[in-house]
């Protein structure tokens, strides 16, 4: 984790062995996903930690970088469109969510259909090849 390097207006918030949350300064929170297979438990450590920190700090603005995420396990992508996402909603104002797509074909798939079932949650969701695009595009809420 020495080898980490944030930009002068963002911070470490959690760390464990699959993500990386960092509180970004121009608010919003940042998730970085390793390249390692994914635990139920680790999954769902990250995103109650980002709740957490979206509560906390008061906001809305989520950017996930998929490019290195494993695809997702079904029973997980059940527990974040009918569990989560919908909680970080009413509980923390969440309300908008770049996400950069994954290398892997299979953990697009797996996100793809995490997002389908969320179309009746109020929460704006766009997808990106790049985290500048992303940011930029969050940037304007």
């Amino acid at each position: 984790m020495a080898d980490l390097v944030y930009p002068s207006n963002a911070s470490l918030y959690y760390h464990n062995e699959l993500a990386t949350v960092v509180e970004h300064g121009d608010g919003y929170a940042r998730i970085d996903w390793n390249p390692v297979p994914i635990r139920s438990s680790s999954l769902r450590a990250v995103y109650e930690q980002v709740l957490q920190l979206l509560r906390t700090r008061g906001l809305s603005k989520v950017l996930t970088d998929h490019q290195m995420m494993p695809p997702i396990q079904p029973s997980d992508q059940e527990w974040l469109s009918h569990n989560w996402a919908p909680r970080a909603v009413q509980q923390a104002g969440y309300r908008f969510c770049a996400i950069v797509q994954a290398y892997d074909v299979l953990s697009q798939l797996s996100t793809q259909n995490i997002v389908r079932q969320l179309e009746s949650v109020p929460l704006m969701i766009r997808y990106f090849e790049d985290n500048e695009s992303a940011e930029k595009w969050l940037l304007n809420f």
